[in-house]
């Protein structure tokens, strides 16, 4: 009998084919039955090889630089060796005679089965399944129309460009800056220019000098209406103008406005709400949510769409009626959410769903299976629950004034936004109860001279007012603020909005700026742990090795811009318009070029003592009794590698240790209870680290009561 193997790129994807499929059969690596073979990639199976594939090895020198392959060397990932094995031999049976690639619908998961193909050595034809959707009408469908492969070779060409691209930035440039200055200083076509960014706003801050402003306002009995003017003579001019004169009203505008719920979650919205709800970074988050998801309470968390398919509107007005009926949601909205006032509508939008659909909550959450959640996952499904109510919810809609009035020669202004339905906003404000979160300023109501009350209904455009007292405010402008997950996250989603170059910033907005949803919190958890930013609070501070890093490094490796060409270049090989070889021929001149630059550039110069700092002392080391130091992803006895070796790693179980905690596991044995580790299971857990006597560092778990 003749099978037909199909090979998604996660586990869960391979599950939902295979249901669809009736292969109900699971074998280690595999699902099996009824004519058809279902195996999955876990992602990347095979990768790039590093340079000492190509003979280059030991310590890195400017000499061996620039490094670029004639042909590129590709390498199974040891961690994912197994997963390989099996699809390849699933690839070479026999009995199989059809293949079909049903990896993410997108750039990324073409390269994903391509490369297994190839490096399976497999020749035999396939086809190309494509979906954003798991419906199973949906996964019909997409097996049921699979296109040629020859029809994607384009997308291939396109993300095999960028992957040998990114490679050929990446190893010469790190290497080169590392050589030179004699310390790991890691480059990356994403990773340097958002570094770049928060070198920058920091030098704002420290740069900004305030500037006073003043708000004049003028008590005219039923409100107040506020003008504001840049000198305190200027202010105190209207002042005495005031105390003089009558008000005339010059307008008054009166609307009915409305404001449209927001959409559902993507990766980013979720991380950027998370930390500014909840203090959650964005790795946090991220963690939290694929716990969820492979619990099965949530959707695939690294999506960047926020809507569905339109094949998805009748089970997600079941999946709202379940929600409603489980009892998790409290009566207080249950009692009052509408189910004939929701609109799936605001959420369908096939154009914009790309890889995969929205974050949403699945059939499967429950009272029992919320209550045995840890506290972050819980807090991330009811935010991913909430939402998933408020997307298809009516708009909140209120009643917005605005008075002009002149008083002596000046025109003042007083508005006001009252209420008139709350709509999604109830659900909003239930949700913030529930994760004892601060509400959140509505955005309309954000002006420092609107009114918190309704304005007269009475006034018409001339009639006459008393001015009964005016006063001023004097107020200072402020700098902008320090990056955090949230303005982070955003900054580099709409990297790229200020080029002057219109296509470039079309690419860029496109393109979602540096990054994707997917590898954004691990680019900015890599420069905490690289030493580059230091997290203080929730604000995240260059350290000094990133400033001076920023300064030294060509200011097109730092410039977003970069990204944007690349990305551009990138589509039209996509459309054929561009080859891949150009394109890298391109890339090989820059990195050439570049490398060529700044070896003259630096010649003769003597850089071994720019980054050389003293490195901060925490204790004593229990083993050898030398100062225990902190490096960028340690605090090690400074004995080095030859020496003692006790470490104490900055990041135990995916918990981010402070320098206090490790003086206190190195002056008392152990530390006060850490909440925050992390299991492999991704349970969440707390404990203290203790040290043993053989002076590695353990866990210890106080007595339950």
């Amino acid at each position: 009998m003749s099978m037909t193997l199909i090979v998604a790129e996660k586990e869960s994807v391979a599950e939902e084919i295979a249901k669809v499929t009736g292969s109900t059969q699971k074998s280690k690596g595999y699902f099996s039955g009824n004519g058809y073979l279902v195996t999955w990639c876990i992602g990347h199976l095979v990768d790039l090889a590093d340079p000492d594939a190509y003979g280059i090895t030991g310590k890195w020198t400017v000499d061996q630089l620039p490094i670029i392959p004639q042909n590129y060397y590709y390498t199974v990932l040891p961690s994912k060796q197994k997963q390989f094995e099996v699809v390849k031999s699933l690839m070479e049976r026999d009995d199989v005679t059809d293949l079909i690639e049903a990896t993410d619908a997108g750039r990324e998961g073409e390269l994903i089965f391509r490369l297994v193909y190839q490096q399976a050595g497999c020749t035999k034809p396939f086809k190309r399944f494509w979906t954003s959707s798991l419906e199973e009408s949906s996964i019909r469908a997409a097996l049921r129309d699979a296109k040629p492969s020859s029809d994607y070779d384009t997308l291939y060409a396109s993300a095999l460009a960028r992957q040998q691209a990114d490679w050929l930035c990446g190893i010469n440039f790190t290497r080169f800056y590392s050589a030179e200055y004699h310390t790991k200083l890691r480059c990356g076509r994403v990773k340097t220019p958002t570094l770049a960014m928060v070198v920058q706003r920091e030098r704002e801050i420290k740069h900004f000098v305030p500037q006073p402003y003043f708000i004049v306002t003028a008590d005219l009995g039923a409100f107040k209406a506020t003008l504001r003017v840049d000198t305190e003579d200027e202010a105190e001019k209207i002042i005495a103008a005031c105390r003089n004169a009558d008000a005339t009203v010059l307008s008054v505008k009166k609307e009915e406005k409305s404001v449209k719920p927001q959409a559902l979650y993507d990766l980013t919205t979720l991380q950027r709400e998370a930390s500014r709800l909840l203090g959650y970074s964005a790795k946090q988050t991220l963690d939290y949510l694929q716990s969820l998801y492979d619990h099965k309470l949530a959707t695939y968390p690294r999506t960047d769409s926020r809507f569905l398919t339109e094949d998805m509107a009748e089970s997600t007005h079941a999946l709202v009626e379940h929600l409603l009926a489980s009892g998790i949601i409290p009566a207080l909205l249950t009692d009052r959410y509408q189910l004939d006032a929701i609109n799936i509508a605001q959420v369908i939008d096939n154009a914009k769903v790309s890889d995969h659909h929205a974050v949403l909550p699945t059939v499967n959450v429950s009272e029992d299976a919320i209550r045995e959640l840890p506290t972050g996952e819980k807090n991330i499904l009811l935010m991913v629950m909430y939402r998933l109510l408020t997307a298809i919810y009516t708009p909140y809609v209120y009643a917005a004034t605005k008075i002009q009035v002149d008083i002596g020669r000046y025109a003042f202004t007083a508005t006001s936004n009252i209420a008139v339905n709350p709509g999604y906003r109830i659900i909003d404000g239930i949700l913030r109860a529930e994760l004892h979160a601060k509400a959140e300023a509505d955005a309309e109501d954000q002006d420092e001279t609107a009114s918190p009350s309704a304005l007269p209904d009475d006034l018409a455009e001339g009639a006459q007012l008393s001015v009964q007292d005016a006063s001023v405010q004097k107020k200072m402008t402020k700098p902008p603020k320090s990056y955090d997950d949230d303005t982070l996250l955003d900054a580099m989603e709409h990297a790229g909005k200020d080029l002057e170059d219109e296509a470039l910033r079309a690419t860029m907005k496109e393109n979602h700026g540096l990054g994707t949803t997917a590898t954004r919190a691990a680019i900015i958890e890599s420069l905490v742990t690289g030493g580059y930013l230091e997290r203080k609070g929730k604000k995240y501070i260059p350290t000094d090795i990133a400033y001076t890093f920023i300064d030294l490094c060509d200011p097109r490796i730092k410039d977003p811009v970069m990204t944007a060409e690349w990305e551009s270049q990138l589509e039209y090989i996509r459309q054929g318009a561009l080859t891949a070889n150009a394109f890298l021929q391109e890339i090989n001149k820059f990195v050439v070029d570049l490398i060529a630059e700044q070896k003259a550039a630096l010649a003769g110069k003597d850089t071994t003592g720019i980054f050389r700092r003293e490195r901060p002392v925490i204790g004593t080391c229990p083993k050898c009794g030398k100062a225990v130091r902190e490096y960028p992803k340690s605090w090690s006895c400074e004995s080095g590698k030859d020496g003692c070796g006790f470490t104490i790693w900055k990041t135990i179980a995916s918990k981010n240790l402070s320098a206090a905690q490790a003086e206190k596991l190195l002056t008392d044995g152990k530390t006060g209870v850490i909440k925050g580790f992390k299991s492999k299971t991704g349970k969440s857990f707390s404990a203290r680290l203790v040290l043993h006597d053989d002076f590695t560092v353990g866990f210890l778990f106080d007595e339950k009561k």
